[in-house]
């Protein structure tokens, strides 16, 4: 990322596999549900065009195309930055949470594919203040006041979901892992409306990428941050096609 990439601390092994209390449970169950109120459901990451396109037409090709935004696309990114913001909370790290946030807003492939970040970021930390207030939130809206947005302004979804995990303690493996299966149901439940698939192939297509779900968040917290970029380039390609299509069902 050039010269001037803020390291950031690494936690060691264990610690980040560290167990997960039953309130953080609780907590992380709550806040990563498609029952909270972030608006996943308007979002499809391209898989809208992808579907136009005949690219994804089946369960098989779902979880293909699925398996490859995890490894190489926005699970690539968004888990490295998950993982940088998460140990620069832990680390009362400010310049490194800048950098990550700064960075999220910058590793966008498209205009929707920000946008679908953003908002989503902004939403959950919208419900978190109102209904789950953390206490150090203050210390670290300062931080992204700093960074020349207002508190109001939007942070990237993973950013804002691994400031709300470090600061109740969740150790930034489980909650990586969690915030992946979210991301990975939340688009497995948008291929099932737009092929369309029942909803047993879609727990199949869920059922197949749980362990692409782990392996891409092993990925992310060994990956060293000058590593950080995408390589999905035809996701990219169907979220830029997505932009101009005619007939949408989707933000992005």
């Amino acid at each position: 990322m050039g010269e001037d990439r803020h390291p950031l601390p690494r936690s060691g092994g264990g610690p980040g596999w560290g167990p997960v209390s039953a309130t953080h449970l609780t907590k992380l169950l709550a806040w990563l549900s498609p029952s909270f109120p972030v608006g996943g459901f308007s979002y499809s990451h391209g898989i809208e065009a992808a579907v136009e396109q005949g690219l994804v037409r089946d369960r098989d090709t779902l979880a293909r195309w699925m398996d490859g935004i995890l490894r190489h696309g926005a699970g690539r990114t968004d888990g490295m930055l998950f993982v940088a913001a998460h140990r620069a909370v832990l680390a009362g790290d400010e310049a490194g949470f800048a950098w990550a946030v700064e960075r999220a807003d910058a590793m966008r492939a498209t205009s929707e594919t920000a946008l679908e970040s953003r908002a989503q970021g902004q939403a959950f930390l919208i419900a978190v203040r109102a209904a789950w207030p953390l206490e150090g939130m203050e210390r670290w809206d300062r931080v992204i006041a700093d960074t020349g947005r207002p508190v109001a302004r939007p942070v990237a979804y993973a950013v804002a979901v691994a400031l709300a995990a470090a600061l109740i303690g969740v150790p930034e493996g489980p909650a990586l892992s969690a915030y992946l299966h979210a991301f990975a149901a939340n688009l497995v439940s948008a291929g099932v409306r737009l092929v369309p698939l029942g909803q047993t192939d879609g727990q199949k297509a869920l059922a197949a990428l749980d362990s692409v779900v782990h392996s891409a968040a092993e990925a992310a917290l060994a990956a060293p941050l000058d590593d950080l970029g995408s390589r999905a380039m035809a996701v990219d390609w169907t979220s830029m096609i997505h932009e101009t299509q005619y007939t949408r069902l989707f933000r992005s």
